[in-house]
């Protein structure tokens, strides 16, 4: 382009020369403004060099002819000395390459050491987004093994890349991201941490963006860390509560669980960032969190309150007091203890939670010491194996229930369960376990089954992703066999189907409900535990679940007045006669009410079909 006309014409994703010399003009001016009289280093490539030199030469730049712009020398504004580009380039990742020597200015200040490297090498990681493999990763070890035949890192912590959510990669001109200011801003910066930490760009794959990810991390992490800190502190101003330190640990079985839990993640937590494993470690912070709230939070609501562990078991006020205090102090422990693992992924809801337990102990929670590794015992051990398979019991039953509909709040009357033999081996449930089996399941009665094929049949569910190489066109037939129950299992865990013979890894036997029974008994199993329940639903079995709803009733409109869990109220209910002269004393005691007229307002609920008011005051 030799003529003025080519000033307009614009390449494919590029621009025209009058929009360079626009776009030029106004740095130009910017520069004018805002350093005038000073002298400005201008960095840039030769040809937006030539530019720039022209605008602030030529104030009519737009009729200076093209070959004079190329012929303009490239200098810095104000006429300093000329300033021209080397033809020889290295790599400049050669230059990042140096890093572990450069940095330590080696080996000029090395002093008689000077053959020695620097203290710091090899690194213990470096960490970098993948497509630093072909450059500083490369360039570090290219230039420790040609000089110092040493590799300069021990470990790679290798991040993939970030994209937009459709995919694509993320840009400023599409716009197809959303700010990362005002994401922090809506979620907070722990929440974006720990979305990034626990996603697979830690594992060096891509990960497609979403604040659809920064919100599951705040309803999975962020609020129910911070309901179980409200949670306690609600029942500890209640409780007058004072931590006593070296106070005796508590041998109530949830209380020795829940401090194993948290010793084991610490164990865990130390062995996968002793591995740099961030996604691994992420993964068990969650699912404790997940075990402190849905388990032993909700199992210790009234021993919270001082009312006991269980709805079932009666406790004196002196054996509820005494279980109040050892529920707070292993509570108080387990939130110092998590907070100090949690930190260095979310190091401020840490900070908050923490000062706010211990404000004159220490000036911040990244003073403290990562928390202490310890093998656990045998009977911890045995304790945390049978904590989850109760776990896994109860969410079976609900399982069934959901399949069957019937509500949680229902009252069934039993519950029949099987257990593999590794785990009736080395498993015994105490009167406790029963005790919280009924309660969680919502059964009057649990019985316990020899085999699981007593009250299921078992099938064997194949692999088709690992068998699939290797069976080729046989593998429906295999499947279908396997689930025909055509199979005999081996002594080292293999299974013979047909002819094949599969590993333990490539099938495994699982449950379902026999075929052809009609009862009310309905099955759930997995990992080789089975249970069924008895659904049908007699009529004092009803009444009771009618007033459980009651009681649910009456729980949320007390939260929608703003009660405190400690206020007593006057209650008055019309309607459910016969609910009410069986379950008055229960639907009392749940709610902290007597019965006696008020002049409260009506609420009118429904329960099990038939319309009940419901009117309350505080005392």
């Amino acid at each position: 382009i030799g003529t003025v006309t080519g000033h307009h014409m614009t390449p494919a994703n590029g621009e025209s020369v009058n929009e360079i010399l626009d776009r030029m003009s106004a740095v130009y001016e910017k520069v004018q403004s805002e350093y005038a009289g000073k002298k400005v280093l201008v960095v840039a490539h030769g040809g937006v060099l030539r530019w720039f030199t022209a605008v602030a030469e030529n104030p009519s730049y737009k009729e200076i002819a093209l070959n004079d712009i190329a012929n303009a020398e490239t200098k810095t504004i104000r006429l300093d000395p000329l300033v021209r580009r080397i033809p020889e380039v290295l790599d400049c990742w050669f230059e990042s390459g140096s890093m572990p020597y450069a940095q330590q200015h080696y080996p000029f200040e090395m002093g008689d050491k000077k053959r020695s490297l620097p203290k710091n090498f090899p690194a213990d990681f470096i960490a970098e987004g993948l497509d630093q493999t072909r450059a500083w990763f490369y360039t570090l070890m290219v230039l420790s093994t040609a000089l110092f035949k040493e590799t300069p890192f021990e470990n790679v912590v290798v991040n993939g890349i970030v994209l937009a959510e459709d995919g694509k990669k993320m840009s400023k001109r599409l716009k197809n991201y959303p700010d990362p200011l005002e994401v922090v801003n809506k979620y907070g910066a722990d929440a974006v941490r720990f979305a990034l930490m626990s996603s697979p760009a830690v594992r060096a794959e891509d990960l497609r963006f979403s604040e659809k990810l920064v919100e599951e991390t705040v309803r999975s992490v962020m609020l129910p860390l911070w309901n179980t800190y409200s949670f306690f502190v609600t029942y500890a101003n209640a409780a007058n509560f004072e931590p006593i330190a070296n106070r005796r640990k508590s041998t109530h079985p949830l209380d020795e669980w829940i401090n194993a839990e948290i010793q084991d993640l610490v164990n865990r937590m130390t062995e996968q960032l002793d591995r740099y494993d961030l996604s691994a470690t992420c993964s068990e912070l969650f699912e404790t969190i997940d075990s402190l709230t849905n388990w032993y939070i909700r199992l210790s609501r009234r021993r919270f309150a001082g009312k006991g562990t269980f709805d079932c078991v009666e406790s004196s006020e002196d054996a509820g007091k005494e279980d109040q205090l050892n529920a707070l102090h292993t509570m108080y422990d387990v939130l110092l203890t998590l907070c100090q693992a949690l930190a260095p992924f979310c190091p401020y809801i840490t900070e908050v939670i923490y000062l706010n337990l211990i404000p004159e102990e220490h000036g911040s929670i990244h003073f403290t010491d990562w928390p202490t590794t310890k093998a656990l015992d045998k009977e911890e051990d045995i304790l945390l194996k049978k904590t989850r398979l109760l776990r896994l019991i109860v969410s079976l039953g609900n399982s069934i229930r959901a399949d069957t509909k019937v509500k949680i709040r229902q009252p069934l009357s039993v519950a029949t369960i099987a257990l593999p033999p590794d785990l009736k081996k080395l498993i015994v449930f105490s009167e406790g376990d029963m005790a919280l089996l009924r309660q969680e399941l919502n059964v009057k009665l649990i019985e316990f089954a020899s085999n699981p094929e007593d009250l299921a049949e078992s099938y064997v569910q194949v692999d088709a992703r690992k068998v699939g190489p290797r069976l080729g066109k046989r593998v429906q037939e295999i499947i279908n066999a396997g689930k025909q129950g055509k199979f005999t299992q081996n002594k080292d865990g293999s299974f013979l189907i047909l002819d094949e013979v599969l590993s333990a890894d490539e099938a495994s036997i699982v449950y379902r409900s026999k075929e052809g029974e009609e009862s009310n008994l309905s099955v759930a199993a997995d990992k080789g535990t089975v249970i069924s329940l008895d659904t049908e639903i007699t009529k004092e079995l009803e009444n009771e679940g009618a007033a459980r709803d009651i009681v649910r009733a009456i729980q949320r409109l007390r939260k929608e007045s703003g009660l405190h869990f400690t206020d007593t109220i006057s209650l008055k209910i019309t309607g459910a006669e016969d609910i009410m002269n069986e379950f008055a004393d229960l639907i009392c005691q749940e709610t902290k009410s007597v019965f006696t007229d008020n002049d409260g307002q009506d609420e009118k609920v429904e329960i099990g079909g038939e319309e009940v008011t419901i009117r309350f005051k505080k005392n």
